[in-house]
């Protein structure tokens, strides 16, 4: 990398923000803040024009998301609404700046992944180290220490972060590791080992599907032919669905990761509760200026005391859609996920193929949108795979087109 290039310095303040994800939520937003405001700098700079028609065209599966939140924040005219897109708004300038250098950041992808890869180590190092020095002092032994009940907020709050969304970066992290040839062999095999590690200790009884999702990739990633792997990754996908439906009643009422205040009520009970906020408000649901009111409301008439006091949300990201947006949430929630893993299939892109699906499959069990992190993550990686190297040679191409034109006229 070379420093006195300044275009480097906004690119490793992108580094810098993706390494933050998994940990510190207030050092990662500053330096979101940081970035979003260089690249948005550099454009008014350089009166480089976005070119809108294909920036919607491009990234209206990111895009979309953003148009959801204004319909749930503005249900009147009041500035105050301005708070509920206060998470949100990545969801509109990560696009618009990742996008608008399409060409930049897809020459630089492994790296941001590989920063997410070193900033989920970090983290967990920093949960291990601190859950190691605190059972000491305690009198914890080693069995403790290998017990998951142990585990959960307790586990990652030294780091500022939620277990559900460490734990997404970590499967994410151990699927690019896979994948890539660069890294040495023997460093690769100890960093799986505790990447693994860590994915059972932020995980319950989803372990053993995130495991299965990963010994397939491990299998396809080995085959040559394109259309082996395509073939393979859509069986082994289905098959993956299959046992998360049969399998799945066993732990739906359990949690895709540790909580350790609802330990007492069920899921799917409160999956009833959001269902019946969607069925009174069908068309656009109640907003966010409504939603825990009403949701804790009902909370409270079916006797599910720790959800009304911890104010939990649906646990179901297309249900939290459903409560919030109505069905038009539901729709636009549903044809962008398919839409995303339809297109990496399309592509070829493996790896993108089992990030969004793990994703998804998160979703069953998780309201991954609600906070900052999910939505974060949602708007750097997914903008990242539609930055994609078919748009880039044709970025190329025209602009050597232009060139030309350009010498001979």
């Amino acid at each position: 990398m070379d420093f006195r290039n300044t275009r480097e310095y906004r690119y490793w303040l992108f580094y810098l923000v993706v390494f933050t994800l998994p940990m510190y939520t207030r050092l990662n937003n500053i330096l979101l803040a940081l970035f979003i405001c260089t690249e948005l700098f550099e454009l008014f700079l350089n009166r480089k024009p976005l070119d809108l028609r294909r920036f919607l065209f491009n990234g209206w599966p990111v895009l979309c998301f953003f148009c959801l939140s204004i319909l749930a924040a503005f249900r009147s005219i009041d500035l105050q609404s301005l708070k509920y897109l206060e998470n949100h708004w990545s969801l509109l300038l990560v696009p618009i700046v990742m996008l608008n250098g399409s060409q930049e950041y897809y020459l630089r992808r492994r790296q941001a992944f590989l920063m997410l890869l070193w900033g989920s180590l970090v983290t967990l190092f920093i949960c291990n180290i601190n859950f190691v020095l605190e059972g000491y002092d305690q009198g914890f032994t080693m069995k403790d220490w290998l017990d998951l009940d142990n585990f959960g907020h307790v586990f990652t709050a030294v780091a500022d972060t939620h277990p559900t969304y460490l734990g997404l970066f970590v499967f994410t992290s151990t699927l690019f590791l896979v994948q890539d040839q660069k890294f040495p062999k023997a460093l690769k095999v100890l960093i799986l080992v505790f990447l693994l590690l860590g994915l059972l200790q932020l995980t319950n009884t989803i372990a053993f599907l995130l495991f299965t999702l990963f010994l397939l990739y491990v299998v396809i990633y080995s085959m040559k032919r394109q259309n082996q792997k395509s073939a393979v990754s859509v069986i082994g996908l289905l098959v993956c669905v299959v046992v998360f439906i049969f399998y799945g009643r066993s732990f739906m009422d359990g949690r895709l990761f540790f909580v350790d205040t609802i330990l007492d009520e069920k899921r799917v009970q409160r999956w009833e509760v959001s269902y019946e906020i969607f069925r009174e408000n069908p068309l656009i649901g109640v907003g966010y200026a409504q939603i825990e009111s009403v949701r804790n409301e009902k909370y409270m008439q079916g006797d599910y005391v720790l959800a009304a006091e911890n104010e939990l949300n649906a646990h179901n990201q297309f249900l939290e859609y459903l409560s919030i947006n109505g069905a038009i949430g539901g729709f636009v929630y549903a044809i962008a996920m398919a839409f995303l893993f339809l297109l990496s299939i399309e592509r070829k892109d493996h790896l993108f193929t089992f990030v969004i699906f793990a994703f998804i499959l998160a979703n069953f069990t998780e309201s991954m949108m609600v906070r900052i992190k999910g939505i974060e993550y949602f708007a750097i990686f997914m903008s990242l795979f539609l930055c994609s190297r078919k748009n880039f040679m044709k970025t190329h191409t025209n602009s050597k087109q232009s060139f030309e034109n350009q010498r001979n006229g």
